[in-house]
């Protein structure tokens, strides 16, 4: 991904989806007790994920909860990640602004 500059905002989403800032969504937390392969992630679907990246493939856009007005009001993040793990940190690591969500 050294090389890699993004031609958009977002990777491609394959479906209805709306663009959220990544600045907006709380960090996944990444747990060392799960066994995964590489630093909390599945080292090979990353990889995947990465690639598709590269070559504009057309992903599913990642569920987002958007989080009550008064927990909001004491956390700087408006969403959460209800399952994408690998979607949202890949995107961070391609340097993508935004994620493509289903609220």
């Amino acid at each position: 991904m050294i090389e890699f500059k993004p031609r958009a905002t977002s990777y491609l989403p394959d479906g209805e989806a709306v663009l959220i800032p990544l600045m907006a969504i709380e960090p996944v937390p990444r747990f060392t007790t799960h066994p995964k392969d590489w630093h909390g992630f599945d080292r090979e679907r990353l990889v995947r994920l990465l690639k598709g990246f590269v070559a504009d493939d057309s992903i599913e856009p990642v569920p987002l909860f958007e989080m009550p007005l008064f927990e909001f009001a004491h956390s700087p993040y408006r969403y959460r990640v209800l399952n994408g793990l690998h979607r949202f940190y890949g995107s961070i690591a391609a340097g993508f602004s935004h994620l493509p969500a289903v609220i």
